[in-house]
């Protein structure tokens, strides 16, 4: 499901609810000005670039419509959009671009709040997939760091830890991870250090033999998951 929130000022919020990624692009230039409800800082004009909207994500767009009258397609995947502009105005669709925007470099850099640097705890979060048993039955399953449920870890922290946490996915399939309760930010991506504006998610797409090292404050007491977004997994 996709939905689309249009605030005064040709802002769009657009949020995925599906199980997959999703690709949102436009027929003029844009920016990403927030991503999961956290501002972008300095974000730069957009042209030629699609962005990804991960599973249980969001993105605020802001579109530039056209002193002539005309008006600004926004594409929503390949099957939706929405059009911006006067009563009646209708635009052509934009073809897809290649490449996509990467928020590992985009917008400018500023303080997190908190340093990442020395944090507290460190952990390992391992996706894997291999055979065994869950609740009694045989198959080829989904496995953290190794084990099946529900013999899988539990990350526990204090009040105030500073978390660093290093994600590899090595299942074959893409996840979205989400992790209830905080904001987490990228710190990098395959080693590649984040270099443009603090990459704040609530769901982050980490795809085969990809690897994430993301940091969060534990300010929020509870129990809370940490899992993908795909309902299948």
């Amino acid at each position: 499901t996709t939905v689309l929130a249009l605030a005064e000022g040709a802002e769009a919020r657009v949020a995925n609810t599906d199980n997959g990624p999703m690709k949102v692009w436009s027929g003029g230039p844009y920016r990403l000005v927030a991503t999961d409800g956290t501002d972008v800082h300095q974000p730069g004009e957009i042209t030629g670039r699609s962005v990804t909207v991960t599973a249980g994500g969001r993105a605020d767009l802001e579109v530039t419509i056209p002193g002539d009258g005309a008006a600004v397609r926004v594409q929503l995947s390949k099957a939706t959009a929405v059009i911006i502009g006067p009563p009646g105005a209708d635009a052509p669709v934009p073809p897809q671009p290649v490449a996509e925007l990467d928020l590992l470099s985009y917008g400018t850099p500023v303080s997190l709040g908190f340093d990442p640097a020395h944090p507290t705890r460190r952990f390992e979060y391992r996706i894997g997939r291999r055979p065994g048993f869950v609740k009694g039955r045989p198959g080829l399953w989904w496995s953290i760091n190794g084990r099946l449920f529900p013999h899988v870890p539990m990350y526990v922290v204090r009040e105030g830890d500073v978390v660093v946490m290093h994600i590899e996915n090595h299942s074959g399939e893409i996840h979205p991870m989400h992790l209830h309760g905080h904001h987490e930010v990228v710190l990098a991506r395959n080693g590649l250090a984040a270099t443009g504006s603090p990459w704040w998610v609530d769901s982050l797409n980490v795809s085969p033999n990809e690897a994430y090292d993301i940091a969060f404050v534990a300010d929020n007491p509870g129990l809370w998951m940490d899992h993908c977004h795909n309902l299948k997994h």
